[in-house]
């Protein structure tokens, strides 16, 4: 198990991918490109034969002289999927098509039958008469192969799959839709109503979400396979918890845990249960910052788009024509890999230190400045490069981004130097345009106004100094009546009050304050209602007045309830704000890296809260001895490897407590972090304050 992860799996797949696209024209969909861009990116495809890469749209189309097509596609190959695929077929003259899919062939059939009992292999060969069909000759040739494309690996311990960043924990809000939906589409008048987010199962979730959470169990069952391994399935958070079901359920899986030999622990934690860390503005990594304060790369939900101008000799007016720099390395680039690791997982002084170090010593610059100052290169240092004085922490910090800055810039003379380091470069410039934003500043205003609102929450039995302060939400009321003077935007107070929601939990929102909301929040969103962003215009809707205020503040008063109740059911981790007393200040204990802690730490049988899915007929058995001696179930630290998927994204932040508590325990299990995408408090807001994804229009 040492020498398999994520990232060995993922370019085996990519591998098999490749050597189907020799001499062939490819049409790559968005989350394939995804994929793409962190394994290799187009040189790969290029490398491999490919003769050009188009996207995956009805207005792409080969020519007369490409006759051998390769599909790389997310999603099964149906509805708007298939209807692209046609389009493409019959506009272009090719004889062979290849099609590879990372939807399991099972996700096929359920995607297209639901849950009739149809052989795979028949969906599979419908398809293959289809493109034969729309190829217009029965006699050309088409292949379908399965190849989960979706894997991004970061490290050899943290890796994502964008493709899932829309399946998104429920919450109470959406029980309501739910069973309307699940009573329509089953047309059983009879049929009880949910009442609470615990009774939902898979089968009450609509089509789309379904297949969705398939594709996803087919995807980690595909990866495990990868691994050898057998899983031991734990569940906390009701989507986890039906993901944790299908897992455990599913056919192939069950095949797999038969032969494999590595076992494996698979911890699935839903994101909402502890919103706190996705939605603070924290700036302890140069991530958390990057992902605040850049736009993300086009297309893309992990990686940010970084703006090039500082090396290349543009006019500013022409900065918009140039092609944006990222943060992904490229090729086999190890210091780009290390510098990434780094933004993660490491604190920004540290980081900027690191790429400092690295861009101050390329082998290929070096040589090249120290010829034209005729300089030795022995020393190995290029000569802008300095020592910082010991200063003030502000003033340092500002140095070295300075420091930084001018390194970066003496690339621009050598394109040589430049190509040879693109990588680090890119990233270099991603921090630098990250700490030097004007809107650096605001986030620490953020930052400090969420410190203030973790003490106001205090301990409602003690009289501390700390209950004296007026109660978190009263707080946001006054910045939400003065946001104008005080400089904070409404989106910027959305943020604050899913902060205060998720870190208060149960309680930290009466009715009262309900009601305040309602009413500042409608009124403030008709006063800005010409300078709304797009967040807000998403959740208000195309017409802004009285009436769609009214139900958009309704709505997120109503998904901001739902947060402060989603842990009230766990015992272990009902809480995650500890108050202070006289000594010490309140302070914030982030879920997952406990969750981790207890995992590999606590007493066997301790984590009450942790569900563990039954993986089959030999557990059923010794359930049933149980009863006459004592047996316990079994814990994440049994497995000599766990592997954590967070259901809907994982914040920087957290990724860096995880591995600085992996690393204190020393413990013999090795941990590996997974989610869809990295968390940042526009994204947080954006998917915790609306209706979930699949539940739109409901």
């Amino acid at each position: 198990m040492e020498a398999v992860s994520a990232g060995h799996v993922s370019e085996a797949w990519w591998t098999e991918a490749c050597k189907k696209v020799k001499n062939a024209l490819v049409f790559v969909d968005g989350p394939t490109a995804e994929s793409l861009h962190w394994s290799g990116g187009l040189g790969r495809l290029a490398d491999a034969g490919a003769k050009n890469v188009k996207e995956f749209s009805s207005f792409e189309k080969g020519s007369e002289r490409d006759v051998k097509a390769a599909f790389l596609l997310s999603s099964p190959v149906r509805g708007t999927t298939a209807t692209i695929l046609k389009d493409v077929i019959q506009a272009s003259s090719f004889q062979y098509c290849i099609i590879i899919t990372s939807a399991h062939p099972s996700v096929h059939t359920y995607a297209r039958y639901g849950g009739r009992d149809v052989d795979d292999a028949v969906l599979t060969t419908e398809l293959e008469q289809s493109v034969l069909t729309w190829m217009g000759n029965m006699n050309y040739t088409v292949e379908v192969f399965y190849l989960p494309l979706v894997i991004v690996p970061y490290s050899e311990d943290l890796f994502f799959m964008p493709v899932f960043a829309s399946l998104y924990p429920l919450l109470s809000p959406d029980v309501p839709r739910i069973s309307k939906h699940h009573q329509a589409v089953t047309r059983g008048d009879k049929i009880k109503p949910l009442t609470g987010l615990g009774e939902v199962e898979f089968h009450h979730l609509p089509h789309e979400m379904r297949v969705s959470v398939r594709q996803l169990v087919a995807s980690i069952h595909s990866l495990l396979q990868g691994m050898n391994a057998r899983e031991e399935i734990f569940t906390i958070g009701q989507t986890a918890h039906i993901i944790g079901t299908e897992l455990d359920v599913f056919s192939p899986a069950r095949q797999r845990r038969k032969v494999a030999t590595n076992k494996v622990s698979l911890v699935v934690v839903d994101r909402t249960l502890d919103l706190v860390s996705a939605a603070d503005h924290s700036g302890d990594t140069l991530m958390a910052r990057l992902l605040a304060l850049l736009p993300r790369l086009p297309g893309h939900c992990l990686d940010s788009a970084i703006n090039m101008a500082p090396l290349c000799d543009v006019h500013p007016s022409c900065e918009w024509t140039l092609v944006p720099g990222c943060l992904a390395p490229q090729g086999k680039e190890q210091r780009a890999a290390e510098v990434l690791r780094s933004l993660v997982t490491a604190p920004a002084k540290e980081t900027l230190s690191l790429i400092n170090k690295h861009v101050s010593v390329p082998d290929v610059f070096t040589f090249y400045l120290c010829q034209q100052s005729h300089i030795p290169t022995g020393g190995g240092r290029l000569p802008v490069a300095r020592d910082l004085p010991p200063n003030s922490p502000k003033k340092e910090g500002k140095m070295m981004v300075d420091n930084l800055k001018r390194n970066i810039q003496q690339f621009a003379s050598d394109i040589d130097a430049f190509t040879d380091n693109a990588a680090l470069l890119q990233q270099g410039l991603g921090a630098v345009e990250a700490l030097m934003d004007p809107r650096h500043t605001h986030q620490d205003q953020l930052l400090s106004l969420e410190k203030r609102l973790l003490q106001a929450l205090g301990d409602p039995e003690e009289t501390s100094p700390f209950t004296q302060v007026a109660s978190p939400f009263s707080q946001v009321f006054q910045l939400l009546r003065t946001r104008k003077s005080h400089g904070v935007t409404l989106d910027d107070l959305l943020s604050l009050m899913v902060y205060v929601a998720s870190l208060g939990g149960y309680g930290v929102f009466s009715q009262r304050e309900e009601y305040a909301l309602i009413n500042l929040l409608s009124h403030a969103i008709v006063e800005d209602k010409e300078e709304l962003s797009d967040l807000l215009l998403e959740l208000v809707g195309d017409e802004v007045d009285e009436v769609s205020a009214l139900k958009t503040a309704q709505s997120i008063a109503s998904q901001l309830h739902a947060l402060t109740t989603v842990r009230e059911h766990l015992k272990n981790y009902r809480s995650v704000h500890f108050p202070g007393d006289g000594v010490e200040p309140a302070s914030y204990h982030s879920l997952l890296p406990r969750l981790v802690q207890d995992c590999l730490a606590a007493p066997q049988g301790e984590i009450t809260d942790l569900e563990y899915k039954s993986a089959g007929f030999k557990d059923l058995i010794k359930t049933g001895f149980s009863l006459f001696v004592n047996v316990s179930k079994p814990s994440p630290r049994d497995a000599p490897v766990m592997l954590v998927w967070v259901v809907g994204g994982v914040s920087p932040g957290e990724v860096k407590e995880v591995r600085r508590t992996v690393k204190a325990l020393n413990s013999p299990c090795r941990v590996i972090l997974a989610s869809s995408h990295l968390s940042y408090p526009r994204d947080t807001v954006q998917k915790a304050l609306q209706p979930n994804f699949f539940l739109r229009g409901f």
